[in-house]
């Protein structure tokens, strides 16, 4: 991975591509990553090189990129145009659509099309890695041993994790299923990869369910659609994975804010804390 690179220097490495024919803007809000508008030629494009950070929070590039280039040919992701994991580099297109926001996933309607569109995720093929959610758990309670007032609770986080069997069925995921990464467009497609792998198909579901704090009732439509009226059976299962993530949301955000200190993720922390006990 190199974080040298700038983004002229970047999009002169794809094939075929000068980077004097290209516009670029960036686009601000990245953390570990730093992320640009590129116009060339009638098409637009995102590109998206490493930031320092990017190594920390444990990504698996690899599994990354086979995802990301199975769910654009299926029209679930935006294109893959090039992609250069060792050098931190993709370009993918840019997809024109509004993000959803917190207040969609309190739409039985949009709750039903968001389960539509996790079917289709979970039905792709797997890419052979699965996420080891108790191994980086640890990893982030090391980061987080020598950090008074985090490491006792970080500890308790990986109890909790650990505590959660891991049952064998395992499917393609997105693994960050939030409402800023589902894109309303001409059909709905997810954003921001970056975490996903083959893991328990309702880790998705958690996702949503537990960064948003969606209620009982909400929790069972987004279910209940997903599992074609058979959720009742996975009601238990459910309320597992969101207890994982929302512990693994924790030690991630806990780790972060070492990093980039805000009042809004100190708040977060706090009101996980309070939950997870």
């Amino acid at each position: 991975m190199s974080v040298d690179l700038n983004a002229f220097e970047a999009l002169a490495l794809v094939p075929g591509w000068s980077a004097s024919e290209c516009d670029v803007q960036e686009l601000k809000g990245g953390l570990t990553n730093r992320t640009y508008h590129v116009r060339r030629d009638e098409s637009e494009y995102v590109l998206r090189l490493d930031a320092q950070q990017a190594g920390f929070f444990q990504f698996d590039r690899t599994s990354e990129m086979l995802i990301l280039e199975r769910a654009g040919k299926a029209v679930l992701a935006p294109k893959v145009i090039y992609a250069d994991k060792e050098r931190g580099i993709l370009v993918m297109t840019f997809v024109h659509g509004r993000a959803w926001d917190a207040s969609d996933l309190r739409s039985p309607e949009k709750l039903e099309a968001l389960a539509g569109l996790l079917r289709r995720v979970h039905a792709l093929p797997l890419c052979g890695n699965r996420l080891d959610v108790a191994r980086a758990a640890r990893n982030y309670e090391n980061y987080l041993e020598r950090r008074h007032g985090l490491h006792a609770f970080a500890t308790h986080c990986v109890d909790v994790i650990n505590s959660v069997p891991v049952h064998g069925n395992s499917v393609c995921c997105h693994n960050d299923v939030v409402a800023a990464n589902i894109i309303e467009s001409s059909t709905l497609m997810l954003i921001d990869w970056e975490f996903a792998c083959d893991n328990d198909p309702l880790f998705d579901l958690a996702s949503a369910i537990g960064f948003h704090n969606l209620d009982d009732r909400n929790a069972r439509i987004l279910l209940d659609a997903y599992a074609g009226g058979a959720g009742a059976e996975l009601i238990d299962r459910l309320a597992e994975q969101i207890r994982v993530y929302d512990a693994i949301q924790w030690l991630w955000l806990a780790s972060r804010h070492l990093v980039f200190p805000s009042t809004a993720q100190a708040r977060r922390l706090e009101e996980l804390q309070q939950r997870i006990r």
